[in-house]
């Protein structure tokens, strides 16, 4: 039985919200027109958090994948090298796509109670959760050139064609906030998952500003997505601020996770259990904790961050409550034209929370590979022969192997966690982190 964490529990924060203060709300180009707002308060230290914008190469261009669609029968050629053959040529196809990335700031999530009209057009006085934040269009973007010359990029493994898809130079910002959390219904004793999407009323919006500033203009995700966001010169331009709005929150519950896309073009190609393609987008995963109960929701404070535990137990939970990562199984070409080692394939490490053992390290210690493993990696292209050597390098962790006489390793990596001795250890910050669905 989980028992939902006390209101005056003192837990250490991984990332505490500061308390709540006035803050500034830029003053953007209005849907209709110029509109300034000159008054804003200031914003003190620590208020507005600020998610680092760090493009990465692997989002701008796929793993090697055999291409959908074609099957082509092998031959060699008698006047052609038999690497430019139809068939050798749609075994390890690349995809690439120019990315660009906003920055994005927020103040926290707060609760606030407001009358709310309903859609009998009644109005009812309903405790509503928002979170106000700030977009900014840095120019921060990666187009060929420069993965090519990214050493995380083997050219010379693979051969990069471009089919040009260049970012937008002025991007739209069309923002999509989902709230996911955890609650234990009456009468019953293990959590389960609710999700709320935002809602639009410009009535509560303006509410919302009064509340803050009312010196700055807020937008609706509508609005936000009808503004144009050229790319910003002064590093100190405010940028455009917007607000996100959640109802009918259940005040039961704790462990909660904000999910913003929108804020970047980049996605992960990944193959379903049927073989198809499917596109996973790059989202901000923002993490909160919120230590309250059904009274007084609105004084509730809520949390930024995950609460840091000892307890087995209490990481196991929270492990599963903000769905952290787990390590992966990753294959690598030893390349010896980039003089590296290079990413070919990935699949997940199927870590039990309950042994912390890995459902695939028993199969590869004993010299074989597990079904999920020679997938990824035929799909990547790769032939495996029934007469595979497969060794051991570092029981439970590093495998080698020999491929059409090239060198492959086989590593399971943490991403967010690893299992310490009967514990889980956190590896990273949790109170964001960018994943892919």
């Amino acid at each position: 039985m989980q028992t939902r964490p006390a209101k005056m529990n003192l837990m250490l924060l991984v990332s505490s919200t500061l308390v709540s203060v006035a803050f500034s709300i830029a003053s953007p180009a209005s849907v209709c027109g110029q509109v300034k707002f000159d008054q804003a308060r200031e914003l003190a230290p620590g208020v507005l958090k600020t998610i680092p914008t760090v493009l990465d190469v692997r989002d701008s261009f796929s793993l090697p994948m055999r291409l959908p669609g074609i099957d082509v029968q092998a031959y060699q050629p008698k006047t052609l090298p038999r690497q430019v053959t139809l068939h050798e040529l749609s075994r390890r196809v690349v995809l690439f796509r120019d990315i660009w990335q906003y920055e994005f700031s927020f103040t926290g999530l707060r609760q606030t109670s407001q009358p709310v009209r309903q859609a009998s057009g009644a109005v009812t006085q309903n405790n509503i959760w928002y979170m106000v934040y700030r977009i900014r269009n840095l120019g921060k973007s990666m187009g060929f050139e420069q993965v090519k010359a990214n050493p995380n990029f083997d050219r010379q493994l693979y051969e990069l064609q471009k089919n040009k898809q260049e970012a937008d130079a002025k991007p739209e910002f069309l923002p999509r906030f989902t709230l996911e959390g955890w609650v234990i219904p009456a009468e019953k004793s293990e959590y389960e998952k609710a999700v709320y999407r935002d809602f639009i009323d410009p009535s509560l919006v303006k509410l919302i500003q009064q509340r803050e500033d009312s010196g700055r203009r807020l937008l609706s995700t509508v609005q936000m997505s009808q503004v144009a966001l050229p790319v910003i010169e002064d590093p100190a331009s405010d940028g455009v601020w917007g607000v996100a709005i959640w109802k009918d929150i259940d005040p039961r519950i704790d462990y909660l996770s904000v999910y913003v896309s929108g804020l970047t073009n980049a996605y992960r190609i990944r193959k379903d259990s049927d073989g198809n393609i499917e596109l996973d987008k790059k989202t901000l995963q923002l993490n909160f904790w919120r230590p309250g109960d059904t009274v007084s929701e609105s004084q509730d404070n809520v949390d930024y961050g995950i609460p840091l535990v000892n307890d087995p137990r209490q990481q196991v939970l929270i492990t599963k409550r903000y769905a952290l990562p787990g390590p992966v199984l990753r294959v690598y070409h030893e390349s010896e034209s980039a003089n590296r080692s290079v990413l070919i394939a990935e699949t997940d490490g199927k870590v039990s929370l309950e042994t912390f053992n890995s459902g695939l390290t028993p199969t590869l210690d004993k010299g074989e590979l597990p079904s999920d493993v020679a997938i990824a990696i035929e799909g990547s292209g790769l032939d495996i022969p029934a007469d595979l050597d497969l060794k051991t390098l570092i029981p439970g962790q590093k495998w080698s192997m020999t491929l059409d006489e090239d060198a492959y390793t086989l590593a399971l990596e943490p991403q967010y966690w690893e299992p310490d001795f009967g514990k889980i250890r956190f590896i990273k910050s949790l109170d964001h982190l960018w994943i892919y669905r």
